[in-house]
């Protein structure tokens, strides 16, 4: 297929190595000027990326790419299948500017989704284009060097939610091509939203850590560090929120620990904390700064998003809430004006029937 990963970083690069090695016509768009700029200079030089597979023996090979460039005129027009793997900070922008050019493709794939699949699909003119929403990516990876990525993790399984859910089959028939883990249907979109881990795990471990991510200058491991037993109490406390939630639209509850060995590990007959923790000793190291997309897209995208649907389902969510506001404190922003809501998404107006009628139902 001919593929367009929209975002040139750690896992817009991933992505592309991962692709083009399968076989796949990949082109890479870079959206912003704001980060990896060198990085993207040497992937042009180069006409595409080395990547260091980490899960295979550190394997060191080159990914051809089709194209690499900044004009989404030239990138996403006659592709198969589009991801969007930029910051969901980003996506109501992009969405207005190339939600048009979307219109040829059979399925656009947008990770993290936060319900931000809306957006784009509202401003795609062709209604028959298949959008669907990921919770974490499928490769966790880092760039190591300008024209090299590093792949640190692949997910065993990944779950997918389609919009409309109705068409979830076709969509994961879809995925399952790109990315054999897409084993699993959320759903629906509100679905997926609350089961990406960064809402949960993200938030809780920086939030509870500022002071030795601060101190550390750089050599802070979060998932290895951070959930002493009183963090994850809070960890639990906010999941609790979480599962009502979901509980009120629908759906069933669904513990982030359950939810992390089913992406992570072959036995599901495993102890879930055990999954967990063999994880954090092979995790990613990070965040080095509080100037993060772990606060600064986790908690207006995830968490803000995460009250205010609670607020519509007339579910409590004080831990939720005061997660906001510690992390607004903590980096002096307004993130619950900045934050993603049901208004902001164009569903304030709705009840709940009309929301789920809206992301459930074909077109």
């Amino acid at each position: 297929m001919i593929v367009t990963i929209i975002g040139a970083g750690n896992s817009g690069c991933a992505y592309a190595c991962h692709l083009a090695a399968k076989g796949h016509r990949v082109r890479l768009l870079k959206t912003s000027h704001a980060m990896h700029e060198d990085n993207f200079c040497e992937v042009l030089r180069q006409g595409g990326l080395y990547c260091v597979d980490g899960t295979a023996g550190n394997d060191r090979f080159f990914a051809p790419l089709e194209m690499a460039t900044r004009d989404e005129h030239d990138a996403i027009p006659g592709a198969d299948v589009a991801f969007i793997l930029t910051q969901s900070l980003q996506h109501e922008a992009l969405a207005e500017r190339i939600g048009p050019l979307l219109q040829d493709c059979r399925m656009v794939i947008v990770v993290p989704g936060y319900m931000g699949g809306l957006y784009f699909r509202r401003k795609c003119p062709n209604r028959n284009v298949l959008f669907a929403e990921g919770e974490s990516t499928a490769l966790d990876a880092r760039i190591v060097e300008p024209g090299a990525v590093q792949i640190l993790f692949r997910n065993v399984r990944n779950a997918l939610a389609t919009l409309p859910a109705a068409r979830q089959d076709e969509g994961l028939g879809i995925a399952r091509q790109l990315f054999p883990t897409y084993r699993y249907a959320r759903r629906n979109i509100i679905e997926s939203a609350l089961h990406n881990p960064n809402l949960i795990v993200h938030t809780t471990g920086t939030i509870m850590s500022a002071s030795r991510i601060e101190y550390s200058c750089g050599e802070f491991w979060m998932y290895e560090e951070a959930f002493t037993p009183s963090v994850w109490s809070l960890v639990n406390a906010l999941d609790k929120e979480k599962n009502e939630i979901l509980q009120a639209f629908g759906s069933k509850p669904l513990n982030y620990i359950d939810a992390c060995k089913f992406r992570n590990e072959d036995d599901l007959s495993k102890d879930s904390l055990e999954v967990f923790r063999a994880y954090a000793k092979s995790g990613p190291k990070g965040p080095a700064t509080l100037d993060s997309r772990y606060v600064d897209e986790d908690v207006p995208m995830g968490l803000c998003l995460m009250s205010s649907l609670g607020k519509k389902a007339g579910v409590l969510t004080p831990v939720c809430d005061a997660l906001v506001s510690v992390a607004g404190a903590l980096r002096q922003r307004d993130f619950r004006g900045q934050g993603r809501t049901l208004e902001k998404l164009g569903l304030g107006d709705m009840a709940i029937e009309e929301i789920l009628s809206l992301v459930n139902q074909d077109a």
